[in-house]
């Protein structure tokens, strides 16, 4: 079967504000010294198929900002407008009917926008092995990463016996939403569980079968409006659609209710960036162990994340603490602290600062 790439570009990334913005989201920066990291996933995939196969959904409101960045690597037209967000069950769901639809059966691999990569020929292994495996399993396959320390940013995946294929692709037993550190560090000592990276494969009759069984409505909805694609009011049909479905993720819809998923386990370095504290794995170091981007100057200040973007920041005497801006708002707090970002701008829609946002 044919071997497709969806690229999920349509996430507002609102723990890296004010670097994230909802018109330009994380997807959209660089968080090391070179091209964003949509651009930087769009060439990893490409490794494993041509560009006029890898496609990209995003939000409606993003689609023009999608098309500067990808520029001339894959075709305008294998962008895929979301109507609005509706979390990842919707997204598959909603690309895996239409693509099926216009190209007919073939294998699809679901892949976030925002990893960030540096191993790209391991990258472009697993996800080969995923493609392999679920062609002969007829199974959903995920890929999950061999976990180097005790996170509680990610998500876990328990895994059982080897499922015969390779030794590297192996059943899945449960899920885990992101733990607390002792389930965490507990989870890293058994050695039988890695993190969820997010990616999932799978033919397109095998996703369309699981949707029907664990969200129907899904199906049944998003099916009907693609009745209606040649029509001139075809986007109204989608957004109805939408409006009448479930906001819940494809792990939590259909992942976690399944019994017989299969899980690549990866080993190449992988991060999905989840907060600013995050970007000290892949931004350049000074002498003082500071993670560092832009125009800078650090005295007396020790282990913390400094990113300026189009602005100067100037710091005397911290340690252990992040201070990143752009030439309208800036955060300073403690690297502990990165992960509460998300409620901060909650505070900021109430008081009426959207503007910043």
């Amino acid at each position: 079967m044919e071997r497709f790439v969806v690229i999920m570009a349509g996430g507002s990334g609102t723990r890296l504000w004010p670097l994230s913005k909802e018109k330009k989201p994380k997807q959209f920066i660089s968080v090391d010294d070179g091209e964003c990291m949509l651009v930087q996933t769009i060439k990893r995939v490409c490794k494993c198929v041509p560009p006029s196969n890898c496609f990209i959904i995003t939000n409606e409101s993003l689609v023009e900002l999608t098309k500067e960045v990808v520029k001339d690597i894959i075709p305008y037209s294998n962008i895929i407008p979301e109507p609005r967000k509706k979390n990842t069950a919707a997204c598959i769901a909603y690309t895996t009917v239409l693509l099926n639809k216009k190209l007919g059966e073939g294998v699809l691999c679901f892949v976030p926008a925002d990893g960030y990569v540096k191993d790209q020929q391991g990258y472009a292994d697993a996800i080969n092995l995923a493609f392999s495996a679920a062609e002969e399993k007829e199974r959903l396959v995920v890929i999950g990463i061999t976990p180097s320390y005790p996170s509680t940013a990610y998500g876990y995946i328990k895994i059982t016996k080897d499922a015969g294929l390779e030794e590297h692709v192996l059943k899945v037993s449960k899920f885990t939403e992101k733990p607390n550190e002792d389930a965490a560090r507990s989870m890293l000592e058994s050695g039988d569980h890695l993190w969820n990276g997010g990616i999932l494969v799978g033919s397109s009759q095998t996703i369309i079968r699981e949707i029907k069984e664990n969200i129907p409505q899904h199906y049944i909805e998003i099916a009907n409006a693609l009745r209606y694609g040649g029509a001139d009011n075809f986007n109204t049909y989608i957004v109805d659609a939408y409006n009448k479905l479930q906001e819940i993720s494809f792990d939590n819809a259909v992942l976690e209710k399944s019994s017989d998923i299969y899980v690549v386990r990866a080993s190449f370095d992988w991060d999905d960036i989840g907060s600013i504290d995050t970007l000290s794995e892949t931004l350049q170091k000074d002498n003082d162990a500071n993670s560092w981007k832009g125009d800078y100057i650090a005295v007396q200040t020790t282990n913390s994340v400094i990113y300026a973007d189009g602005i100067l920041i100037t710091v005397i005497g911290l340690d252990n603490m992040i201070v990143a801006g752009t030439k309208e708002a800036v955060i300073v707090c403690p690297r502990g602290k990165a992960q509460e970002v998300k409620g901060l701008v909650e505070i900021l829609k109430q008081k009426g600062y959207e503007i910043f946002l």
